[in-house]
């Protein structure tokens, strides 16, 4: 169970940072919602949902809001409830995380924190919402949260076999996770019919599916919209899935005049060059 919580409160935010390709237009807007059913084997155990609620500033720059939840229902809401809410401000000119924030509930245990990325200063201070404890960690470079990554990788050109890095800030750590598109097909999603999708393989994983000896994939569109479609998690305790369910576009967003001036080092990506998802 521990590990299908696990999945539960993350796996909707996973899917770095640098500044964005000029030439690629941004796939995503304010308004945009993507719904998801969580599976469990066969089971819909819950639901999750990825949205861009709006664009505010923090530290005077433009940001994109995104909001990821995901909630146990059914069975498993009685079995043991997961509620969890994560929220991530991304810079809309660099394309890089300046505040993240989640709300966690998970049985009877509950954990909120909210991390401030100040690049003036390059810091990183996280607060615990529940007992105010502060931690400061050094921040010499634009990085990504978790959920930022997920749509940072969308304005990005995925080619089949093309290896990309960037940096992901989880916990008061910095990773760098490996992304390689290794396998195209044909799948059947429910709000789209047929459409070319690609597989993503993240190095490295969540600490729980690499514990357990599982992997995780995430199928995204192989078209501009870079649409996630689908998550699969394979453990030995089971197989745990999220699957487009129903999409509420975005509108176009207003026109933003921040720069990035911040005095910290950009590492840049290396470029180079219920109802089941079904394959064909």
């Amino acid at each position: 169970m521990k590990t299908l919580t696990a999945i539960l409160g993350l796996l909707l935010a996973l899917s770095g940072a640098a500044f964005a390709d000029s030439d690629q237009a941004i796939p995503f807007s304010v308004g945009e919602k993507l719904t998801y059913q969580i599976f469990w084997g066969p089971f819909v155990v819950g639901r999750g949902t990825l949205e861009v609620a709006g664009i505010e500033p923090v530290d005077g720059h433009d940001c994109y809001h995104l909001v990821a939840k995901a909630k146990t229902s059914g069975l498993a809401e009685w079995l043991f409830p997961v509620d969890s809410t994560a929220e991530s401000w991304l810079d809309c000119a660099g394309l890089f995380t300046r505040q993240y924030r989640e709300d966690r509930t998970e049985g009877k245990h509950h954990r909120s924190n909210n991390t401030h990325f100040d690049y003036a200063t390059k810091e990183t201070v996280t607060k615990n919402q529940v007992n105010g404890r502060e931690r400061h960690t050094p921040l010499d470079q634009h990085v990504l949260d978790v959920i930022s990554s997920l749509y940072y990788v969308r304005t990005q050109k995925l080619m089949l076999d093309s290896e990309q890095s960037f940096m992901i800030n989880a916990g008061g750590t910095n990773y760098n996770v490996i992304i390689r598109p290794d396998l195209r097909k044909t799948m059947w999603v429910r709000p789209l019919g047929d459409v070319a999708a690609l597989r993503i393989e993240p190095t490295p994983t969540l600490n729980v599916i690499s514990a357990n000896s599982g992997h995780m994939w995430f199928w995204v569109s192989d078209d501009p919209r870079r649409l996630p479609l689908l998550v699969n998690s394979e453990v030995k305790l089971g197989n745990a899935k999220l699957v487009l369910f129903s999409i509420t576009p975005g509108k176009l967003a207003p026109a933003t005049t921040n720069k990035p001036t911040d005095s910290v080092r950009s590492t840049p990506l290396s470029l180079n060059t219920g109802t089941l998802a079904s394959e064909r």
